[in-house]
């Protein structure tokens, strides 16, 4: 009975296009990626490689031994003021966080040209909580850099390798 369940749910799991999460599958078996920022001390470039390696990517250590390159262009956090309390102080916050990104093959063909991911939050403020939500605000940060890393990862997944895609709506 319990062997008829088994089968019968991996039946259905397999029929839903269901997977586990984890490295891009679409790159040839054997290829290997490498990871690069514009800036030397990006928190997202590092943590991407770590993911990645823990999930079984093959990464390469120099640009030259790569069949791919992940290029980090830009990672911004902004803050910005949502609503006012009857004092004129802030009240509610949005928080942002931003990475622009590209991907090419070792023969230099753009498979993904300057694509971005934005993650957004909602932050309530209390000036009579100063600390507690400083530390929501940092705990926060974390949250949207794991899923901003999430939606990168998630992207690579659906680069078609054999056909050149353009994510920046204003490039010809």
């Amino acid at each position: 009975m319990l062997r008829t369940i088994t089968l019968a749910l991996a039946v259905v799991i397999s029929a839903c296009g269901w997977h586990l999460r984890g490295a891009p599958k679409n790159f040839p078996p054997g290829s290997k990626l490498y990871i690069t920022a514009q800036d030397p001390r990006s928190e997202l470039a590092e943590s991407i490689t770590r993911l990645l390696q823990t999930s079984g990517l093959p990464l390469a250590e120099a640009p030259s031994e790569a069949d791919f390159t992940l290029t980090i262009h830009k990672e911004t956090e902004t803050k910005r003021t949502v609503s006012v309390d009857a004092k004129g102080r802030a009240s509610e916050y949005e928080l942002i966080t931003s990475a622009e990104y590209s991907v090419r093959d070792n023969t230099g063909r753009d498979l993904l040209t300057m694509a971005r991911a934005d993650v957004y939050r909602t932050l309530e403020w209390d000036d009579n909580e100063v600390v507690s939500k400083g530390e929501e605000e940092r705990l926060q940060r974390e949250e949207m850099r794991r899923e901003l890393i999430g939606r990168i990862i998630d992207r690579l997944r659906r680069i078609d390798i054999n056909a050149p895609v353009r994510d920046n709506p204003a490039s010809p």
